[in-house]
C-alpha cells in the first residue's frame, strides 16, 4: 500500500524528466538551427546585443516566447472548447514545444549573463538537484523496463525464428489454425 503513495512522485519525476529531455533536445536543435542560418553577421550582431545586456534585461528576453506562444495556446483552448479535441490538443502541444524550443535557444544565448545573478544560480542548482532526484527515482525502473523489452524481443525472435529462415512463426500460426478447427468441429 505504501508504494501507491509514491505513484504521484513517479509521475512527477517522469514529467520532469520528459521536460528536461525536451529541453536538452531543443538546446541541441537550436544550436544546429543557428549554424544553418546563413546570416553570420546578423547572428553575430544578435549575440553581441544580448551579451551587452545587463543580466535582468537578459532575463526579460524570456517574456518573448511567452508573449508569442500565448495566442496559440488560447486558440488551442478555443478549438478544444468547440469540440475539436485532436486539433486543439495538437495546437497546444505544438505551442508548448515551440515555446520550450525558443526558451532553450534563448537560454543558450543568455546563460552566462544569468549565472551572474546569485538567486538564479541557486535556482538553477535547485532545478538540477530535482533532475538528479528524478533520475535516481526513475532510472532503476527504466533499466528494468529495458531488460524486460530486451527479453520480449528475444522471445519474439525465437518465436518467429532466426534469420536463417526457420519458420517458427508459421508453425505457430498453423498450430493455432488446427486448434481453432478442432474446437469448431466439436
Amino acid at each position: 500500500m505504501r508504494q501507491f503513495h509514491r505513484i504521484p512522485l513517479y509521475i512527477l519525476a517522469l514529467l520532469f524528466l520528459f521536460e528536461a529531455w525536451l529541453w536538452d533536445l531543443f538546446r541541441v536543435l537550436g544550436d544546429r538551427l543557428a549554424r544553418i542560418i546563413p546570416f553570420e553577421r546578423f547572428k553575430a550582431w544578435i549575440s553581441g546585443q544580448i551579451q551587452r545586456l545587463p543580466p535582468y534585461a537578459a532575463l526579460c528576453l524570456f517574456c518573448i516566447p511567452v508573449l508569442v506562444i500565448f495566442p496559440f495556446k488560447i486558440a488551442a483552448l478555443w478549438l478544444i472548447a468547440k469540440g475539436h479535441l485532436v486539433f486543439g490538443g495538437c495546437a497546444f502541444f505544438a505551442a508548448k514545444v515551440t515555446g520550450l524550443g525558443v526558451t532553450a535557444f534563448l537560454y543558450n544565448l543568455t546563460s552566462e549573463k544569468l549565472m551572474t545573478l546569485d538567486w538564479f544560480r541557486r535556482l538553477y542548482a535547485l532545478v538540477m538537484s530535482w533532475r538528479d532526484w528524478a533520475h535516481r527515482l526513475v532510472d532503476p525502473y527504466k533499466q528494468q523496463l529495458a531488460d524486460f523489452m530486451r527479453a520480449q524481443r528475444e522471445w519474439a525472435l525465437r518465436l518467429v525464428g532466426d534469420r536463417s529462415g526457420t519458420p517458427g512463426f508459421n508453425r505457430l500460426v498453423m498450430r493455432l489454425r488446427r486448434r481453432i478447427r478442432r474446437r469448431s468441429a466439436s
